[in-house]
């Protein structure tokens, strides 16, 4: 079982799924909002050639499954949320807050899985 799209509302886009995961790379427009609710099953989301609004929000619940985000050097990245085992960065990523600089806010919950962010 993979993930299916729930719905898309204006600038919110949600997937869920009992089991899977999902993955998005290459060309891709990121909504300003993605939520992802999986039972077993994280999400994998390269946004190194995507194209992405001033501020993104990703969220991110599932009782199994991480959260692995690789984004571009000039991409600022904020994380918070819990798990009860899994690492996850304690301070932002990326460069400083600027007028100019993109700003992903990773909100990741869950029992088990972490939040791994990788800049390219």
């Amino acid at each position: 079982m993979g993930f299916f799209s729930m719905s898309t509302t204006g600038s919110t886009s949600r997937h869920l799924a009992l089991l899977g995961g999902l993955r998005r790379s290459g060309t891709w427009e990121v909504p300003p909002r993605l939520q992802v609710f999986a039972a077993v099953g994280g999400a994998d989301l390269d946004l190194t050639q995507a194209t992405l609004p001033p501020v993104t929000e990703i969220t991110k619940i599932s009782l199994v499954g991480g959260l692995r985000v690789r984004v571009p050097a000039h991409v600022r990245v904020e994380v918070e949320g819990f798990s009860l085992v899994g690492p996850r960065p304690s301070s932002p990523v990326g460069p400083a807050a600027g007028p100019d600089v993109p700003v992903v806010r990773l909100r990741a919950y869950g029992a088990f899985g972490g939040v791994a962010v990788v800049t390219s």
